[in-house]
């Protein structure tokens, strides 16, 4: 008989369920920054979205830990449904910016980073290593997540001002904000990006 947790299932379904969010809010931030009609147009929802997508981003790891229940399907998972978290706020971010390159530049260079990051850990597995994240590099995560997070509560002032209104100080602030937080993420990305590369082609 086996001792493993009843629950066993709960962490891989939480961050399952974090790669399905990603579209609803994925729209959400889109109808909201371009003032479009939606049923996802709504701050409840965005935010709450994004907060339940972040806590899961803890919570299932915890409990695998807690119960045991560490898996090779969830060690593959958990990074990229963090990726696909981050890649889709920053693709729907660009949209509302309208390509603006301030908003492009990092967010063009985060996205890439994981892509080739990614592929440079498969092919160290191929050979039989391990490229486990560095601390440095979950500081790039915090700084990504940081961002977006406050990039959404731009995004969200933005929808509530009247069109032609002049833009309140706190929006103005999210945005500035937003923008030096990205813009940090980006340039860990890059950093921590040669770093994982290297290491990959070294033999």
């Amino acid at each position: 008989m086996s001792d493993r947790h009843t629950l066993w299932w709960v962490p891989n379904a939480l961050t399952i369920g974090r790669i399905c969010v990603v579209p609803i809010l994925m729209a959400g931030i889109l109808a909201l920054g371009l003032r479009q009609e939606s049923m996802f147009a709504s701050v409840p929802i965005v935010g709450g979205l994004f907060i339940v997508a972040t806590a899961t981003d803890w919570l299932d790891g915890y409990l695998a830990r807690k119960w045991k229940v560490v898996s090779g399907f969830g060690r593959m998972i958990d990074p990229i449904a963090d990726k696909l978290l981050v890649a889709g706020c920053l693709i729907a971010l660009m949209i509302v910016a309208q390509g603006n390159w301030i908003f492009m530049y990092p967010a063009v260079a985060i996205i890439f980073r994981d892509i080739l990051v990614s592929g440079a850990r498969e092919h160290a597995s191929l050979t039989g290593r391990v490229m486990p994240p560095t601390k440095l590099a979950k500081w790039k995560t915090a700084f990504e997540m940081a961002a977006v997070a406050v990039l959404i509560i731009w995004t969200i002032g933005r929808s509530t001002l009247p069109i032609g209104d002049v833009v309140p100080t706190i929006t103005d602030m999210s945005r500035a904000l937003g923008l030096v937080l990205l813009w940090v993420a980006a340039l860990l990305s890059v950093y921590t990006g040669s770093l994982y590369l290297r290491a990959a082609v070294t033999d």
